[in-house]
């Protein structure tokens, strides 16, 4: 069998994240779905036809490290995709290729961003807004955050997360990571509230994207240790070379310490394992290489009992392709689902509404075991536009 082509959508809009669905077809008339990086140029995907025009789509290992590895985080979306092709050829699912899975269904996490779902558009808006104004948003309230979180428990979640770090008016310098008092005491207020409403028994996170200095994120760390957070996600800026500040954060409080989502390959993660300078690794499956990475990183990361939350923006082909990885990994905690105010995300397969109850099935079908719903996926675009290209 060989690779004839690579076709994708067209961005599905803004409202959509943009997300750029990928079909790899074959001589043999067998389809895989994945995913393309949606900040990819078209160049990139010239060179991607180039390299695998031509090529068995069941050698998977040597595609990976031959032509989709210099791609990096750009190519793990089509190795999905080889997967999808493998598994149909054999009559199998693909966590059956990864060896099997462990579990029937993957837990979600549900990402409610703050007391309303915002695109980052909203979010630099929201800040512009309040730095004009001197008031904080209704939406950034503890009321707007409670209600929020009462609302996707009630789906039937068991974890979620907020993001803390938001557009408020006690921000002293905007270019300074530095925290004023009052701005620490409404990131505590928050979460105490949120923690009261939902109770002790579902799992609560928070993420700081990175926003504060060292001195000023441990604080927080250490003022909301009484309320047994899943964890709290990068509370310094996450990029190669601070990985001795986190340690140092993480060796001074109870909070768990997540971070990982930008990071690319195993070996990007192993002095952040080995130094313990987190609790809980969040690779982004596509970003951090696709099955084959990730699997890499759990190893490791087992090694040193520590488990692995994937971050997961993109959709719903992706976190089908990432549900067949996490059931069969043994170190696996939950998988973010960053998508509930997309309509798009929970109609554009033939499984409608993956989630259900805070968990998806993974699929029992050939490959990934998912199709298309390709007339709700084309209502995205302009009239006239064609969905494939």
């Amino acid at each position: 069998m060989k690779i004839t082509d690579i076709r994708i959508t067209q961005p599905l809009g803004p409202e959509n994240r943009n997300w750029v669905l990928m079909k790899v077809f074959t001589d043999e008339g067998i389809v895989g779905l994945g995913e393309w990086d949606h900040g990819a140029s078209p160049d990139n995907l010239q060179r991607l036809k180039q390299a695998l025009i031509g090529q068995d789509p069941m050698n998977i290992n040597k595609l990976c490290r031959d032509c989709l590895g210099q791609m990096r985080g750009s190519g793990a979306g089509v190795e999905f995709a080889l997967w999808d092709i493998k598994g149909k050829k054999l009559g199998v699912p693909m966590h059956v290729l990864l060896g099997g899975k462990i579990r029937d269904k993957i837990r979600i996490y549900c990402d409610c961003h703050a007391g309303v779902f915002w695109s980052i558009e909203e979010y630099m808006h929201g800040w512009l807004e309040t730095r004009k104004t001197g008031r904080l948003e209704p939406i950034y309230e503890s009321k707007a955050y409670v209600e929020a979180a009462e609302r996707v428990v009630a789906e039937g979640y068991t974890a979620l997360k907020f993001d803390a770090d938001v557009a408020n008016p006690w921000k002293m310098d905007p270019c300074d990571r530095s925290i004023s008092r009052k701005e620490q005491e409404y990131i505590v207020d928050i979460l105490k509230k949120v923690r009261a409403a939902i109770g002790p028994y579902v799992d609560l996170a928070v993420d700081l994207h990175g926003s504060y200095n060292l001195t000023d994120a441990l604080r927080i760390c250490k003022d909301v240790e009484h309320l047994n957070l899943l964890w709290l996600e990068d509370p310094i800026h996450w990029e190669e070379g601070n990985v001795d500040a986190l340690a140092k954060i993480c060796a001074q409080t109870t909070t768990p310490i997540c971070t990982g989502e930008r990071f690319y390959g195993a070996k990007m993660y192993r002095e952040l394992i080995v130094k313990q300078a987190c609790d809980i690794l969040e690779p982004d499956i596509p970003r951090s290489g696709g099955a084959i990475e990730i699997r890499r990183i759990a190893e490791l990361a087992e090694m040193y009992y520590m488990s692995i939350a994937p971050h997961n923006m993109s959709s719903a082909i992706t976190a089908i392709a990432a549900a067949h990885i996490c059931s069969t990994i043994p170190n696996f905690l939950a998988l973010e689902y960053h998508s509930h105010n997309i309509p798009l995300w929970g109609t554009m397969l033939d499984i409608k509404d993956p989630i259900r109850q805070g968990y998806i099935t993974v699929p029992d079908g050939p490959g990934l075991g998912i199709q298309l719903d390709e007339p709700e996926i084309a209502a995205c675009l302009p009239e006239g536009t064609p969905l494939w290209y």
